[in-house]
């Protein structure tokens, strides 16, 4: 093989990694709302429903609180319930989409980082819904520790109209208070 031949399967291979991820970009911005106000969007959610992973399944009391720090990076504390315990968690966070906000990278084990999609948000920055690309993980989160039945199956209901698939979602108790940070 002639050093030009490599050469040009090289830039083959760069081009065709750097269309894929623009591509992947192009697809996660579909999935995204348009714009976050960033510092708006910090503060104490609480989780109203989830896709229950090993950790956290048949948990209570979920509340994810952000906050930006000065490096541009997202200190996130995870506080919940499970069979009587608290536990808390401290993934970092940053902006992958600086056009949007609407795109972060989570980091809960070092070097390992995933897509964090902020798939719905109202105007009020009152309720929003997380996923991922894969559409399969789900977080419903509010400002408040209450939402109503109506209110959490109108977004369930959004959900599954765009293929999310809502019946992995358990709707998490808010029953007793836990501190947000």
């Amino acid at each position: 093989m002639t050093i030009t031949r490599t050469v040009r399967q090289i830039l083959a291979v760069c081009f065709a990694t750097v269309a894929s991820a623009a591509m992947a970009q192009d697809k996660i911005r579909d999935m995204t709302v348009p714009y976050v106000d960033i510092e708006r969007f910090m503060g104490p959610w609480y989780v109203q429903g989830h896709t229950p992973l090993v950790i956290d399944d048949q948990s209570s009391n979920q509340i994810e609180s952000y906050e930006l720090k000065s490096d541009g990076t997202i200190a996130t504390t995870f506080t919940f319930e499970r069979f009587g315990r608290k536990i808390t968690l401290n993934p970092k966070g940053w902006v992958a989409d600086k056009e949007t906000n609407a795109h972060w990278k989570m980091q809960f084990v070092w070097p390992l980082s995933s897509d964090y999609l902020i798939v719905r948000l109202e105007p009020d920055y009152g309720t929003t819904v997380i996923s991922v690309p894969s559409k399969n993980l789900i977080w419903i989160m509010t400002r408040s520790a209450d939402m109503t039945d109506e209110a959490y199956q109108a977004i369930v209901d959004d959900l599954a109209a765009d293929g999310y698939p809502v019946q992995k979602i358990r709707r998490v108790p808010q029953h007793t208070a836990v501190s947000a940070n």
